[in-house]
């Protein structure tokens, strides 16, 4: 299975062009991708659903949930209102069905003058065909440490409750219209991928790979393993957003880390501002 996550900055590459199309080509090998700063529904792009854009292309399963959201209607002349929901978020692409997802918001702490919107995450279990995997998708804020540290505690309790929480919905609605199926799997495997706006020297990445130590990282059993790391590169040293460092993550349950065959980087993709992450994991 070949899985990528990528930071797709609204469509907009570094050579400051919009073109979805050249997105969903620089994606097309991945079985599962999951993507960041992706947009519904604004009047810069005509409206444009690019999570549909990206899937249709590819002729793949998606799920869009767009934590940030806002109104984009439009009135026409004869005085009929064009409801229109603009928003910006996270989409996973699939080879697979999705079997089920729910979209989650990180938490938020209002700031007194500085840029800062809401964040999520997507939670969905994938039929591959080695076995149902969890997926989160997420997009952590880019301004400091001050908010992200929360929201990195609420998406690794996540993972770590979804057993007792359980999929959207539990038993069967015995003869209802409309529930009638029985429950859909949690499984214990899941990847947690996206865009964490930190490296692994910034004092959130101990709280998901465990504190250094002369012998590696001290990870329990709650916390994940980076696949980068897995895949036997180094921690640094490497850039996934220019100038910035490893800052895109593709983060794993420890069962899936010696599946971890490959991770790279496509340098050569000059579609975002970012580069998208590659992970190869054996069935």
């Amino acid at each position: 299975m070949l899985f990528c996550t990528y930071n797709i900055h609204y469509g907009v590459g570094a050579d400051d062009r919009y073109d979805v199309p050249r997105i969903a080509d620089a994606i097309a090998s991945a079985d599962i991708v999951c993507l960041q700063e992706v947009v519904s529904g604004w009047a810069q792009n005509g409206h444009a659903d690019q999570t549909a854009e990206i899937a249709g292309r590819l002729n793949r399963y998606s799920v869009y949930h767009g934590a940030m959201e806002g109104d984009s209607s439009t009135i026409g002349a004869d005085g009929r209102i064009a409801n229109r929901r603009r928003s910006f978020g996270n989409a996973i692409v699939s080879r697979w069905p999705i079997v089920w997802s729910r979209n989650v918001p990180l938490p938020k702490t209002r700031l007194a003058n500085i840029f800062d919107l809401q964040r999520g995450y997507i939670e969905a279990v994938v039929a591959v065909p080695a076995g149902p995997v969890r997926i989160y998708c997420t997009h952590l804020s880019h301004v400091g440490a001050q908010q992200r540290l929360p929201q990195v505690a609420a998406l690794l309790d996540a993972v770590n409750t979804a057993a007792a929480i359980g999929p959207t919905w539990d038993g069967a609605g015995s003869g209802s219209f409309l529930f009638r199926e029985g429950p859909p799997p949690v499984p214990a495997s899941a990847i947690v991928a996206g865009d964490f706006n930190f490296t692994p020297g910034d004092p959130e990445y101990p709280l998901i790979c465990g504190e250094p130590s002369p012998y590696g990282r001290l990870a329990r059993t709650e916390h994940l393993s980076d696949a980068w790391i897995a895949a036997g590169n180094d921690e640094n040293g490497v850039d996934s957003f220019p100038g910035e460092g490893r800052i895109d993550h593709v983060f794993v349950t420890h069962d899936l880390a010696a599946k971890v065959s490959k991770a790279w980087i496509g340098h050569d993709s000059k579609a975002s501002d970012h580069w998208p992450v590659f992970v190869e994991l054996a069935d």
